[in-house]
């Protein structure tokens, strides 16, 4: 793979900005005032806007899905434009909305102030939602690029023009999902939400600092998939292509003693490589593609700025 920085200017036949559209919104935003996120573990755990949030974040997030608040700009815009954009303003309005749907939950089983943990926890959970949904939109990009630079015709932007439009009609299997690369890009953030590693790890921030009987309620939450089923929900009133992660989930219900019905998510294998397998052959411009290149999890995470 080449230095994706130095693609636009290595190869400016395959980056013209007119012709590339930035995920989920289309045309470039502007980008100034943008500074660097450091993405690390320091820098993860200090993270707190400092911007008032936007109230039009939540109503924006029905119409554009997560790139309400962070979206991609492809290297095909220069390396000083490439990286995953979150908006501050934003980000608080989700963090809020995070907030007030674990605090309905979780907020009766509070015995002392644990608010700056519960708030590092927010932040977490938002971005790691936002950062691991472009995330994929960077490994779209860069399988194109990969392919254009071995055989020098565009795959990229004609992808976006034949399969960034959604569909009304309700998909029946992965392969009828209009715009696949954001049910995708959802499912691969919503992985974590119903993982009970992944949730025990944020549940494990409250150990020690509450009651015993409240902290297992918070990891009966995190853990026990009360947490991914609100994200579930609050996922499937994103547009049409974003809120279609769900044909990749296995659903599975039951009834306990006291008739309370418990909802436990899981992703489906065989779907996920269907999906992943028909979105390379769209990338490829209906044509074979070689593999499933959504396979390869090694790419390192694109540039992060705050807007």
């Amino acid at each position: 793979m080449e230095d994706l920085a130095a693609f636009a200017s290595s190869h400016p036949q395959l980056s013209d900005p007119a012709k590339i559209r930035v995920p989920g919104l289309g045309s470039l935003p502007v980008l100034d005032g943008a500074r660097t996120f450091e993405l690390t573990p320091e820098g993860l755990q200090s993270f707190r806007a400092s911007a008032p949030k936007d109230p039009e974040t939540l109503p924006r997030m029905l119409k554009q899905g997560p790139e309400a608040v962070a979206f991609y700009v492809s290297f095909r815009f220069g390396a000083d434009r490439w990286g995953i954009y979150i908006r501050e303003a934003g980000l608080k309005a989700l963090q809020e909305e995070y907030h007030r749907i674990i605090w309905r939950d979780l907020g009766k089983y509070v015995d002392r102030d644990v608010s700056e943990i519960a708030e590092r926890i927010e932040y977490t959970l938002v971005l790691d939602y936002l950062l691991a949904h472009n995330r994929v939109h960077f490994l779209v990009d860069r399988v194109a690029a990969d392919w254009e630079s071995q055989g020098g015709t565009a795959r990229y932007a004609p992808y976006q023009e034949a399969w960034y439009a959604t569909t009304s009609k309700p998909p029946a299997q992965p392969e009828d999902i209009g715009n696949l690369e954001e049910a995708l890009a959802n499912l691969e953030a919503f992985r974590s939400y119903m993982n009970p590693t992944y949730g025990d790890s944020v549940a494990a921030l409250v150990d020690g600092r509450l009651e015993e009987r409240n902290v297992q309620e918070w990891k009966a939450f995190f853990v026990g998939g009360r947490f991914a089923v609100e994200m579930a929900n609050m996922l499937s009133r994103q547009p049409a292509g974003w809120k279609d992660f769900a044909r990749f989930l296995n659903r599975k219900t039951s009834v306990g003693s006291t008739n309370y019905v418990r909802i436990m998510y899981s992703y489906n294998p065989e779907a996920l490589e269907r999906g992943q397998v028909e979105l390379a052959r769209r990338l490829a411009g209906n044509g074979p593609a070689p593999g499933n290149p959504f396979k390869d999890d090694t790419a390192p995470m694109p540039p992060i700025r705050v807007l």
